[in-house]
């Protein structure tokens, strides 16, 4: 039998585990729950490396940006960007192209 000291400490575990995969967007290429985006290398016009974000909820795309270029970037193209009280099942997802700053 398990004591309930022992399902305690396992649910404060996972509430615990749960909350820091949640908090901040991932810093690496590839699709992200917690800033409902997903984010891939590209090479831009002038034929240099870019980062394009799809997002689907506002400000998802700026916080996954900072978080993968660790602050400052450029952008170089926006498309269809979420904003408060829209209908996204409408619109679409949002898109941005972005280039880290050195």
């Amino acid at each position: 039998m398990v004591s309930r000291a022992s399902v305690r400490w396992i649910v404060v575990l996972a509430v615990t585990v749960l909350v820091a995969a949640c908090a901040n967007p991932s810093t690496v290429p590839g699709p992200d729950a917690s800033s409902d985006t997903n984010a891939t290398m590209i090479t831009w016009t002038d034929g240099k490396p870019a980062i394009q974000i799809t997002c689907g909820m506002p400000g998802g795309c700026l916080n996954r940006a900072l978080a993968m270029c660790k602050g400052g970037y450029t952008t170089l193209n926006m498309e269809n960007m979420p904003t408060r009280g829209d209908a996204s099942v409408v619109r679409g997802r949002g898109t941005v192209v972005v280039r880290c700053s050195a």
